[in-house]
């Protein structure tokens, strides 16, 4: 995109009115006037010849089309821009700025916290903003620039994402406190063919455990569909069915304090690991690779 006539403060406000849906919450980000931002992206607009924002006393501020194509350059300067005043500076040591992770909507509460609040700690001068969604969405976030950075299940990535493993862990079926199985160390799902099976929903799971019963020998047949984690889990510890995930929480109860049992699987299965994902194609940030090998210890393999 060619930007003779475009400063950086306007690719700033942009930045800022996408991340936070308003020009007034913009501003106050951005510690100046609502209306030097209005100001800015309607010089942007004329000098762009483009659309970018949607303006709404009801709805706020919201990107068109173009306005979306256009952040993801916005980001890409800004970024870069970051890097160079930091190196020009002198300052290859210190690590400042905002770094934007994403994440896989399910395993979000496993990771991003406990990720965020260590890594400011360890570096104070870089601020840590955060999307998730499902792994197509956050493989897209990453293409188009929203996100630097991402954990993902290693699982039907988009072309263009380079990965770094963390971990990998074997799949678990959740059972309820009643169950006649939950005292066992480990089962085979064929023990299971007779109980309803809640699935956890977000794209790509189903394909992944469809994988998993059918190393097992097993056809999946869905009872329920849940979206979210938690909610898998509390159907489950009200008996409604059986469940399988990946990740294990520390707590063995549902938001109700219903007992979930976590047993392992005999049968030899596909797993999928969890990775780091950014696009390929350029170097990561400076904060983006201290985060990578902050996260790599963070959670060993």
């Amino acid at each position: 995109m060619n930007l003779p006539n475009v400063t950086l403060r306007q690719l700033e406000y942009l930045i800022a009115v996408a991340e936070t849906g308003s020009l007034t919450a913009a501003a106050a980000r951005c510690h100046v006037s609502q209306g030097a931002v209005s100001l800015a992206l309607s010089e942007l607009e004329r000098v762009l010849d483009l659309r970018l924002v949607v303006r709404s006393p009801r709805r706020g501020a919201a990107l068109t089309a173009a306005g979306t194509q256009v952040l993801a350059d916005a980001r890409r300067v800004v970024g870069a821009m970051g890097e160079l005043g930091a190196e020009a500076r002198g300052l290859s040591r210190q690590i400042s700025g905002v770094l934007t992770v994403g994440c896989y909507a399910p395993i979000a509460p496993f990771h991003l916290p406990a990720a965020i609040a260590t890594f400011e700690r360890a570096h104070p001068g870089v601020s840590v903003r955060f999307v998730e969604g499902s792994l197509p969405e956050i493989g897209e976030d990453l293409v188009a620039g929203r996100c630097e950075i991402a954990f993902l299940y290693d699982q039907d990535l988009l072309p263009g994402i380079a990965t770094r493993t963390l971990y990998d862990l074997p799949p678990k079926v959740l059972l309820p406190a009643g169950h006649r199985l939950r005292r066992r160390r480990a089962v085979d799902l064929r023990e299971l063919t007779e109980d309803p099976f809640v699935l956890l929903d977000v794209p790509p799971s189903e394909q992944y455990f469809r994988s998993v019963f059918a190393a097992a020998g097993v056809e999946m047949v869905v009872t329920h569909r849940a979206r979210s984690f938690e909610l898998a889990r509390s159907l489950v510890g009200r008996g409604i069915g059986y469940s399988m995930t990946v990740q294990q929480p520390l707590v063995s109860a549902s938001y109700e304090g219903l007992e979930v049992v976590a047993v392992g699987l005999r049968d030899s299965v596909p797993t999928t690991p969890v990775v780091l994902g950014w696009a390929a194609g350029g170097p990561l940030t400076r904060r983006a690779q201290a985060f990578a090998e902050h996260c790599a210890e963070l959670f060993p393999t």
